[in-house]
């Protein structure tokens, strides 16, 4: 099946249809008629639909209607609307929604358009379902289903803390996405989850040598280059004189805490001396003092986690400088947020066994293969959002339930389809599983088990 063009009417079971927009109304939050209680529900659906983000605006349109023709006894409509994108454009989509006197919002992307179409909706009841992930959109008649930055850091902290990792360090581009998390995590570091180090942003226009240079700063390792040849300067002359270097090194080793780099570095180093002492103690010695000072710089140590939240293309580059100033894997972990959620990564030597969380692959699985048999391409991870927005409206058209307000929204137990079964919280937060995904060359793969939805 084609994607579903806005200038089309798709009719499905039951009467239902896409319809194209109208022309914008002008603005106003006075004091509007309620919906019509007989004929479809009509739900608007505000996303960009001309402009950058066209291309994501249509696959939620086009998720949105997976659920449409799904519902074979609820009679609804989707009425696409386009923001553009912009602010602008949300105001007068959202005026147009209030206009038709719509049961329902879908929509919009971005947070920055949601304030809009809050005031423009503000005389009525009628639910907001917008894809932003930005929480401090949420209240009142607007709920968030964009996964929430504070959830993934919560999945992150947890998983973390489970091998001993709390010490973060958080670096990435000077943008609000990159300060939502700082904040997210500072709030665990109150409450002694984590710990944050340091966190650093950089320019994401910047050149690659300037932001290396931020790199190398932020993981301190001037400090632990120095403090590597000093060590250095000490251990070789040790491993020279030893009758027994392996054993020097397992004792140096004990020194450091079980599992800690610096020990596992040290027990490498003896087992490179006990497998080349058959060609010779010299030998052996030459190999063992070859790999001390092959190392560029002590490991990191004031941190075990490096927090990276975004998924441009700065973000090869960065965990290219991590690794190359030994404060990526295996030093730290390295993680991230769903932003990472991109095949590429697998082809990157630097990202095999990262982690990252997003929304359970093995959930949505059904809601894929629907997509891809419908339009023929593989979806955006957002378009979901717009199939989740869709099921909450089929079960209200299947209940007789119009227009669609929050109290119905927060119904405790949740709405299911293909992605699985997701619920709105009392703070207007969609609840969805999340799982922790290792980044390998074959792919991302959980780490964590199946994922669940928190009790309600």
């Amino acid at each position: 099946m084609a994607a579903i063009g806005l200038a089309l009417t798709v009719a499905a079971c039951g009467g239902v249809a896409v319809q194209s927009p109208r022309a914008p109304a002008t603005s106003s939050t006075a004091s509007r008629p309620p919906p019509p209680t007989t004929g479809p529900m009509r739900v608007a659906v505000l996303a960009p639909l001309t402009g950058d983000y066209a291309p994501i605006g249509q696959q939620l349109v086009n998720a949105a209607a997976i659920a449409l023709f799904e519902g074979q006894q609820a009679a609804f409509e989707l009425v696409p609307m386009d923001t553009g994108g912009t602010v602008s454009g949300a105001a007068a989509a959202a005026a147009n929604a209030q206009q038709q006197r719509v049961d329902m919002v879908i929509g919009p992307l971005f947070s920055q358009n949601v304030p809009p179409v809050r005031n423009a909706l503000a005389a009525s009841n009628t639910a907001i379902l917008t894809f932003t992930n930005d929480t401090a959109m949420a209240g009142g008649n607007v709920f968030v289903m964009g996964v929430s930055v504070d959830s993934q850091v919560e999945a992150l902290a947890q998983s973390l803390g489970q091998t001993g990792k709390r010490r973060l360090l958080i670096f990435g581009p000077d943008n609000e996405y990159t300060h939502r998390t700082i904040n997210a995590v500072q709030r665990l570091a109150v409450l002694g989850q984590v710990t944050l180090v340091r966190s650093a942003v950089f320019d994401p226009n910047a050149d690659f040598n300037t932001i290396s240079q931020q790199v190398k700063q932020v993981t301190d390792y001037d400090r632990r280059r120095g403090d590597w040849r000093a060590y250095e300067s000490r251990l070789v002359p040790q491993v020279r004189r030893s009758d027994n270097p392996a054993a020097l090194l397992r004792s140096e080793a004990s020194r450091f805490p079980d599992g800690s780099i610096r020990q596992r570095m040290l027990l490498g180093m003896a087992s490179v001396y006990n497998q080349h002492i058959s060609r010779g103690r010299n030998q052996a010695i030459s190999e063992v003092v070859g790999r001390i000072e092959g190392v560029d710089a002590m490991p990191a140590d004031d941190f075990d986690a490096v927090l990276l939240p975004f998924g441009d293309n700065n973000l090869v580059a960065v965990g290219s400088m991590l690794d190359l100033y030994n404060a990526g894997l295996p030093f730290a972990q390295l993680v991230g947020t769903n932003v990472w959620e991109q095949d590429a990564l697998a082809r990157e030597p630097s990202f095999h066994n990262a982690w990252y969380t997003a929304m359970d692959r093995q959930a949505l699985e059904p809601f894929l293969l629907s997509y891809r048999s419908h339009y023929q391409e593989d979806p955006d991870p957002i378009a979901v959002l717009g199939y989740y927005a869709a099921r909450v409206a089929a079960t209200a058209a299947s209940n007789g339930v119009r227009p669609v307000d929050g109290r119905f929204v927060q119904s405790p137990q949740g709405f299911t389809g293909l992605g699985g079964t997701v619920r709105f919280g009392t703070d207007n937060r969609m609840q969805a599983p999340l799982t922790i995904y290792q980044i390998t060359p074959e792919g991302a793969k959980p780490l964590t088990g199946p994922a669940t939805l928190p009790a309600s």
